[in-house]
């Protein structure tokens, strides 16, 4: 089969380059690798990034312009060059004769409307397009799922497939945990920093803890081995998030074998055996000065491996086509 994606995240800027970025990196190259049987065509509209390793049988497409990119530049290309199978990665979709499966990053924008002034209207143009022309939908995790059935009314279309550890993360090499706790992402309201900033001042408080630092990676200047390199050395990684769809930098945190304390609104059911979970302020801190103390839950890293598998990805996606 011919098949076309998206691959519009990866003209994000590269301080801007964190969930949908490495969601489509990943995939992407997964298909590229385990995919023996149908050929690809990436459609974007900014030079392919040099980290993207690909084969000849995918074909990477710079689409000009980029004004009116999805309505006009990509409906076209679609029209032209007819294909089997459109996956939109990005919850876009353009006009197209082929069979479109479209990949949701969850349902934030539904759920705290007040923290998406800008992108509301739109956000939720594209669910009403996802589901009037959607084959399937995939979503990364069983919480994702059920939201969608409330709304879409147990719609049999929506597919579940947790993402795999990233790539570049398969490994791991032990280093010596330093004092400072980590977060990865982007600055946003929903990722509730304010609770993090009191947490993390909380558990300062105790004077066995105050030469403890907070890194926040908040702009993505590093490149991939530093930020590894972060994950490796951090005493745990910290994420309070009032949403999360699946919250990549957790599985990016467990693959280095980093202890990880989170808020349940952000954490995945598929998370639970990995992480250690808090419902409140005093139960966060409480966590954080375990892990301090070098008492933390065990990550079977290969059990994670097993779980969260871009090989297996691949194998339950391409059933859809």
């Amino acid at each position: 089969m011919k098949v076309s994606l998206d691959g519009g995240a990866f003209c994000a800027n590269r301080e801007s380059r964190f969930g949908n970025y490495i969601f489509s990196l990943n995939l992407i190259q997964a298909l590229d690798a385990f995919d023996r049987e149908n050929h690809y065509s990436i459609y974007s509209f900014c030079e392919k990034p040099n980290e993207l390793k690909l084969q000849d049988k995918t074909i990477y497409k710079q689409l000009a312009p980029r004004k009116l990119w999805m309505q006009f530049r990509v409906s076209l290309e679609e029209r032209v060059n007819k294909q089997d199978v459109f996956l939109a990665l990005n919850q876009a979709i353009p006009s197209t004769s082929a069979r479109i499966i479209t990949f949701s990053h969850g349902l934030s924008f539904h759920y705290y409307k007040n923290l998406y002034p800008d992108s509301y209207d739109s956000l939720i143009r594209q669910l009403r397009i996802m589901n009037e022309r959607s084959a399937y939908i995939v979503v990364s995790s069983e919480k994702v799922k059920k939201e969608f059935e409330s709304i879409l009314q147990n719609d049999a279309r929506i597919v579940i497939i947790p993402f795999g550890v990233p790539l570049d993360f398969l490994t791991y090499s032990k280093k010596k945990r330093k004092k400072y706790f980590l977060y990865v992402g982007m600055k946003h309201p929903v990722k509730n920093p304010e609770f993090m900033a009191k947490a993390f001042s909380e558990f300062k408080k105790d004077s066995h803890f105050k030469n403890y630092e907070l890194i926040q990676v908040e702009k993505s200047k590093l490149s991939r081995r530093e930020l590894r390199a972060l994950y490796q050395e951090a005493a745990g990684y910290l994420t309070t998030s009032l949403y999360e769809s699946f919250n990549f930098p957790v599985l990016e945190a467990l693959s280095q074998n980093c202890p990880v304390v989170g808020l349940r609104s952000a954490i995945i059911p598929e998370f639970d055996d990995f992480v250690t979970i808090a419902d409140n302020m005093q139960d966060f801190v409480s966590a954080m000065k375990e892990i301090a103390s070098g008492s933390s839950k065990t990550i079977d890293r290969t059990k994670l491996k097993k779980k969260f598998s871009w090989q297996t990805y691949v194998k339950k996606l391409t059933k859809l086509y």
